[in-house]
């Protein structure tokens, strides 16, 4: 995952949502507090965490380091999950299946929060498989599968005693497993055993002699660990307040994170949690969903934001299974074959239990919140990625024990062999996430064609404002530049573009001027009332259109004043 990260991470350019990560976590920290107040909130830790970072080097690298360190983080506790839920081998290939994922290396090569979420989520997983006690074979919060090892232990035991009637009375092949006398404690002669009452009291204890022991100091019987059930469930406690505060930091990161809390409760659900562990969860929950409140109560003052987003489809369902799990085609397809003989012949029954319900529920109720208010979109959803490798490795694991039986090193080194070959199909599109034009703008192209075209002196205006987003990120084309439109700038303002002045204001401003730049947004839907007062003044002299924008001159249709 560190090599798919650092190759190519300097596209040389930045699009419009790195931009914004770039102004605002290069402002000062009052000046982020009053922007949050109107812009960006849900992001606003973000910003707080990349302050330092870009303190330290502002450059598109340094944007995208966090990205992909954090990228890094999440393939190693995908792999950690594999490994508790499963074996090492599966562990490894759910570790390279997400490290090789397309999507998971185009967004640890942006600078935007949404790697630092989906590394973030997988830890909480992570600690809501340790405090739950949903490993195999452990009961560590308390779940079922301790107790029936206990259960089978303890029957085990009374099988045991039963046989060694018949042979507790044999002597020991190794005599340094014989009791002996503690060191430095005079030897004395064994005494005889004592007359029973019975048969059945000889044979007790023949078995009670037969526990090696030093010296005459007698065998502790087997009970809870250090401090008792209180120091258990103490640091139950402790695991479960790491996991609401993961859980807590991982929404106060992206609002919509907080998804993960329903596709946990699910996970309890059908590992048949005891009481304990579901009040544990409810507890963490509980706390996070309170630290996350108030956040949320911003988020929707400012949900114009998201305005842009449309009301989604059945078929945005597929689009983020297709992409999470494929893109192309081929691997689309194993991966579902894969997934679906880990869910219907499920030999690792709680790796199948953490890992189906979160690619399932963050999905559907962000889709059926999205019915309500749009706001479903692949990007939100990334930290549900981490299910679908669990499963995908699962079922290869499944297949492997049918296949190659107990040749483990063959079985894993043909899986790594799949995954490679799954790699080496798809390198095309790793190479396209790498190119310039692999996200939605190319603002150092944009700035660079402008400054060509244009003189220094030359009014400009930008509309709306965000389009002034060019600027800001590449400021050096177009720094001869007059925004005269600008009224006061973002840092200023608590706003991300600034605020600029009125109609009048503006025209004021315009007297004397011979021609002026329009950068207006290349929208159909977009009326900017900056054209609207240059057309009643100025007439359209040049007008080409650029990715995502239109660049206008005006020149003036009379004298000037």
């Amino acid at each position: 995952m560190l090599g798919l990260g650092l190759w190519g991470l300097d596209r040389g350019t930045m699009w419009r949502d790195e931009s914004a990560t770039y102004q605002m976590a290069r402002r000062t920290l009052p000046q982020i507090r009053d922007a949050l107040g109107t812009v960006d909130a849900v992001h606003g830790l973000y910003y707080l965490l990349m302050h330092p970072v870009l303190a330290l080097r502002p450059s598109e690298v340094t944007l995208r380091l966090p990205s992909v360190l954090a990228a890094m983080a999440a393939t190693a506790l995908v792999a950690a999950l594999g490994c508790r839920l499963a074996r090492p081998r599966v562990g490894l290939w759910a570790g390279l299946l997400y490290a090789t994922t397309p999507v998971v290396t185009h967004y640890a090569q942006e600078g935007r929060s949404y790697a630092l979420v989906a590394a973030s989520a997988a830890a909480a997983t992570y600690l809501l498989v340790d405090a739950a006690g949903l490993v195999p074979g452990t009961s560590g919060g308390g779940g079922r599968a301790g107790g029936r090892a206990s259960r089978g232990g303890s029957r085990a035991g009374g099988r045991a005693a039963s046989r060694s009637g018949g042979q507790a009375d044999r002597p020991a092949r190794d005599p340094a497993l014989a009791p002996g006398p503690a060191p430095g404690a005079a030897s004395t002669p064994t005494p005889a055993p004592a007359p029973g009452p019975g048969p059945g009291a000889a044979s007790a204890t023949r078995v009670r002699s037969a526990v090696p022991v030093r010296g005459d100091a007698s065998r502790p019987a087997p009970g809870p660990g250090p401090g008792g059930p209180e120091a258990t469930g103490h640091t139950a406690g402790w695991r479960w307040a790491a996991y609401g505060g993961v859980v807590a930091a991982t929404a106060l990161l992206h609002l919509f994170a907080v998804l993960m809390l329903a596709a946990h409760a699910l996970t309890l659900l059908v590992s048949r949690a005891p009481r304990r562990a579901w009040w544990g969860w409810g507890s963490a929950a509980a706390g996070a969903v309170a630290a996350v409140v108030p956040l949320a109560l911003v988020a929707r003052r400012q949900s114009a934001q998201i305005a842009w987003i449309r009301h989604p489809t059945p078929g945005r369902l597929w689009a983020v299974a297709e992409e999470f799990a494929g893109p192309s085609a081929l691997v689309l397809a194993v991966n579902l074959l894969l997934i679906a003989i880990a869910v219907v012949r499920p030999r690792r029954r709680a790796l199948t239990a953490v890992a189906l319900p979160l690619i399932c529920v963050p999905p559907v109720l962000l889709f059926a919140l999205a019915l309500h208010r749009p706001c479903f979109h692949e990007r939100y959803l990334l930290f549900a990625l981490a299910g679908i490798p669990l499963l995908a490795a699962a079922g290869v694991d499944r297949l492997a024990e049918a296949v190659s039986g107990r040749r483990r090193a063959v079985a894993g080194a043909a899986g790594v062999l799949v995954v490679g070959c799954a790699f080496v199909w798809q390198f095309p599109l790793h190479q396209r996430e790498r190119e310039p034009l692999s996200r939605q703008d190319d603002l150092a192209a944009l700035s660079a064609t402008v400054g060509r075209l244009t003189r220094p002196g030359e009014p400009v205006l930008y509309d709306p404002p965000k389009e002034r987003r060019i600027a800001i990120a590449y400021p050096r084309p177009l720094a001869g530049l007059r925004d005269i439109a600008l009224n006061t700038p973002g840092p200023a303002s608590g706003t991300l573009y600034g605020i600029d002045v009125g109609p009048a204001e503006l025209l004021r401003r315009l007297d004397g001027a011979r021609s002026a730049w329009l950068i207006a947004a290349d929208e159909p839907e977009t009326h900017g009332p900056k054209a609207a007062v240059l057309t009643g003044h100025f007439r359209l002299a040049y007008s080409l259109c650029l990715p995502g924008i239109r660049l206008e001159r005006y020149v003036r249709a009379g004298p000037a004043h």
